[in-house]
């Protein structure tokens, strides 16, 4: 499932792959990326490849950005630390709890 996504992605040209890293996401018509997954291997955090990848949507010109994390993922904190607006939390089917984040770009 995971290399089809990928794959399918990659077709789309919403795919960003970089060393260490990928990111997945798709435009809309209304100008809003959603992001599906930024991955960052963890021997290379800390070292701006997300905050990259994330420079190279903003240079897409969306109107905003959105992401869903799962509320026990420390990557809250790194969408916090970029602007990003907690728009609100849901719960999952299985009952894992989903934060949504928009970070408004225009």
């Amino acid at each position: 499932m995971l290399f089809e996504s990928l794959h399918h992605s990659a077709e789309q040209g919403e795919l960003i792959l970089v060393d260490g890293g990928y990111c997945r996401y798709h435009l809309r018509n209304d100008g809003q990326i959603t992001i599906y997954e930024i991955l960052v291997l963890p021997d290379r955090q800390r070292q701006g490849i997300g905050t990259a990848m994330l420079d190279q949507l903003r240079a897409l010109n969306p109107a905003s950005l959105y992401a869903s994390c799962p509320t026990d993922l420390p990557a809250n904190t790194w969408y916090q630390h970029r602007g990003f607006t907690l728009e609100h939390t849901d719960t999952t089917r299985t009952g894992r709890e989903l934060n949504r984040w928009r970070l408004a770009l225009s």
